[in-house]
């Protein structure tokens, strides 16, 4: 039998380890910009990777000083998807970790999470309990432009269009908001998921668009099939359903 040199051994091990594709690992958290204390539940979606994809189990590896780790099972999230992956951890100082299928730390790729001492929504909140809204506004426009793209940026969104809709009554230009937070960020950001709630109620009950507030609720169920709202939608679903019908057969019938 043919032996592996040493060199050659290493060159495969390393092959082996690429070849998992960490960087396909899609690796979030929330909240974002954690405070000392939070609770901070840190996702892995594999969807994207083959390797992992049809792991049994997912593992992560936390360190607090880059020298001694800590495995942890990580559990599927079904209410997310078939390939996310999640952990739970409380927060008190700075944080690295590694997620893999392995037992342990291989300093192929690792994350950091920093406790954040800034509220960026500290003048926003200000602004608004002494009714400044203009303040409050350009405030959330410079979050949005900030922090592009992060979960930071969307409920900055999400906080204007709450504005629009609750302190003005200007629906139109809520749902506005709520239709750009949707289009524009990922659907496991929290406020995209309460945006197409939103969004669809007020179709329903402030602007009278059956068919919108229809189809909102129904993308609604597709992204988020298990979660606790399912049953309401389901109801509001029926309501709306009668209400169309009842509205089509008006217009629908001979003067």
């Amino acid at each position: 039998m043919k032996k592996i040199s040493k060199n050659s051994f290493i060159i495969l091990l390393c092959s082996f380890i690429i070849s998992q594709d960490y960087s396909l690992i899609n690796i979030y958290w929330e909240p974002e910009y954690p405070s000392k204390g939070d609770d901070v539940t840190i996702y892995a979606d594999v969807s994207d990777c083959e390797f992992f994809k049809y792991s049994y189990q997912m593992n992560i590896h936390l360190t607090l000083d880059s020298k001694k780790y800590f495995t942890h099972a990580m559990s599927r999230d079904y209410s997310e998807g078939l390939s996310i992956w999640t952990y739970k951890y409380n927060i008190n100082q700075d944080i690295h970790f590694q997620i893999d299928n392995n037992y342990g730390f291989n300093d192929i790729s690792s994350n950091l999470i920093e406790i954040s001492d800034i509220d960026p929504f500290l003048l926003v909140k200000e602004s608004l309990l002494s009714k400044d809204y203009t303040t409050a506004m350009l405030s959330l426009n410079e979050i949005v432009n900030s922090y592009k793209g992060s979960e930071i940026a969307a409920k900055a969104k999400y906080m204007e269009a709450e504005i629009y809709l609750n302190d003005f009554k200007e629906f139109e230009i809520a749902t506005s908001s709520y239709s750009e937070i949707i289009n524009n960020y990922p659907p496991h950001y929290n406020v995209v998921k309460k945006s197409i709630f939103t969004l669809a109620y007020v179709y329903a009950n402030h602007l009278d668009y059956y068919s919108d507030a229809i189809n909102m609720y129904n993308k609604f169920k597709e992204l988020y099939p298990n979660d606790d709202l399912i049953m309401s939608i389901d109801y509001e679903l029926d309501l709306l359903e009668e209400s169309k019908s009842t509205i089509d057969l008006l217009l629908n019938t001979p003067k």
